[in-house]
């Protein structure tokens, strides 16, 4: 199957090019590469790729980020040969260490002894290999807690590392949601690797919290999507539980905050890795 690639040229490339690769993954394109920045950090270039038969000049038009006033963007696109994507993705990978208690690796990479937690994933380009700030701020902030016995719903959990975590720290029963099928194959594939039991993986969105309860939500997701789930999210959680949300810029952490409190949710925590922001809340 051919292959579009689309070149896009950012001013300024940060926070917008890891927000318009979110976007762009969310109507199909499968696989990105960070082209150049200019020393000076105000122009960059963002290489995304998509099946020539899914490629929709249209959709690209209503992204956010292409038209949002703070950040101006140029794109082209060319139709090349097919590559195997996957496999050189997989080439690049390396491990990520957070904090030296979890460290994630794909199984050809060799285990390392000190871990309190290793996790063990097939990358396939899916958000949330650890690679990703969002991904280090949701595990950093999911160590303290203590997850024994407790039912997690992992929302949007892309490759399922957040689930894994949350098994291995104790949890009684964890939902698995993401509403990219991909995502959904890769995550049932981690779990198999890792030897989950207490894990479940469905396609869904936020209106799959309909009806139940849970003691902790992980939202690594984005801002917009976390806005609008927000009333669904405050329902789902019990008196007491924890919600942890991230995937979004710290200049919106107050947007959240605001949504939170509106739904009877209290702000416990509020942490950044570079562009990147994460909001703990507590339903009192």
């Amino acid at each position: 199957m051919p292959t579009t690639e689309v070149i896009f040229l950012l001013s300024p490339p940060d926070p917008w090019r890891d927000l318009l690769m979110v976007e762009l993954a969310a109507i199909g394109y499968d696989s990105f590469e960070e082209g150049w920045t200019d020393p000076t950090g105000q122009r960059g270039e963002l290489k995304a790729y998509v099946r020539s038969d899914r490629f929709d000049a249209v959709a690209l038009g209503s992204l956010h980020t292409l038209r949002d006033a703070h950040v101006h963007v140029n794109w082209t696109s060319t139709e090349i040969a097919d590559r195997n994507w996957n496999a050189e993705w997989e080439s690049s990978f390396q491990p990520v260490e957070v904090d030296g208690a979890v460290r994630i690796r794909a199984d050809f990479h060799e285990a390392k002894p000190g871990f309190a937690h290793e996790i063990v994933i097939t990358p396939r380009m899916a958000f949330g290999t650890g690679h990703h700030a969002t991904t280090r701020l949701m595990v950093q902030a999911m160590l303290p807690m203590d997850l024994r016995d407790k039912e997690i719903c992992d929302l949007g959990c892309g490759t399922g590392i957040l689930s894994i975590l949350a098994e291995r720290m104790g949890a009684r029963s964890v939902r698995a949601i993401d509403i990219d099928p991909g995502a959904v194959d890769n995550a049932h594939d981690n779990m198999r690797r890792n030897g989950c039991h207490a894990v479940s993986v469905e396609k869904g969105d936020a209106s799959s919290l309909k009806g139940h309860t849970c003691d902790t939500i992980l939202a690594n997701i984005e801002r917009n999507i976390l806005l609008d789930a927000m009333p669904l999210l405050s329902a789902a959680l019990k008196t007491g539980g924890a919600l942890l949300l991230s995937g979004f810029v710290p200049a919106d952490r107050h947007m959240l905050a605001q949504s939170a409190k509106t739904h009877g949710l209290e702000l416990a925590e509020r942490t950044q890795e570079g562009e990147w922001a994460l909001l703990g809340c507590r339903k009192p």
